[in-house]
């Protein structure tokens, strides 16, 4: 068989062989395979090249998602998993861990903050947000046993604030109130915390039995 290589659109080289075309790989590939166009190449040599530059297109299109924002390696797998074979993207995926550019523990912290203190949830929700995204359970008890001790979160304090600037209008009678409840819990607040805070704008029973 004969593999030839024709010049595409910026660094994209089209792969054809005996005249057919099999894929698109970027310059820097095709130009590190040892090949050039006109070779011949065999079945066995043929399913490497097909494997490698499966490789290569997930690992590209890895760095494109990871260029708009940082992923977990669960999340950046799955979404590799939608255009690669699973070979393909095990090599890649290795390769991004082996990098650093792909690492949990620094996707795990940065998250943890970004929702501690932009989105304003508690602890359970960050929590449940962390393994939503396959961080793996010894990673979150770190990280967020760190973010705690360093930053020393007054849980009280910030559902005061969350009400006062987004549920205020909202106390006017129980039914509205256990509303308010059901979302500060949502926000990933303990019962203690939110009980405590309600207290702040009124002496009802209800805060009580909350």
């Amino acid at each position: 068989m004969k593999i030839t290589a024709k010049q595409g659109r910026g660094t994209k080289i089209h792969i054809h062989i005996d005249g057919e075309y099999l894929l698109t790989v970027d310059e820097d590939f095709w130009f590190s395979s040892g090949y050039v166009s006109g070779d011949e190449i065999d079945d066995g040599d043929l399913v490497a090249f097909k494997e490698a530059a499966g490789s290569r297109l997930a690992f590209n299109s890895a760095m494109f998602s990871l260029d708009m924002r940082d992923h977990s390696e669960r999340e950046i797998r799955q979404k590799l998993l939608r255009k690669y074979d699973e070979n393909s993207v095990d090599t890649a995926v290795e390769k991004l861990l082996d990098l650093g550019i792909v690492n949990d523990r620094r996707y795990a912290e940065l998250l943890t903050r970004e929702l501690f203190e932009r989105k304003r949830y508690g602890k359970n929700r960050v929590r449940s947000e962390l393994y939503r995204k396959g961080i793996a359970s010894d990673i979150v008890n770190e990280v967020l046993e760190e973010y705690e001790n360093e930053n020393e979160p007054d849980n009280v304090q910030t559902i005061v604030d969350i009400i006062e600037k987004k549920y205020y209008n909202k106390l006017i009678d129980e039914k509205s109130r256990q509303k308010v409840v059901a979302s500060l819990v949502r926000l990933g607040y303990s019962f203690s915390d939110i009980r405590q805070a309600m207290r702040e704008f009124s002496s009802d029973e209800f805060y009580e039995e909350i």
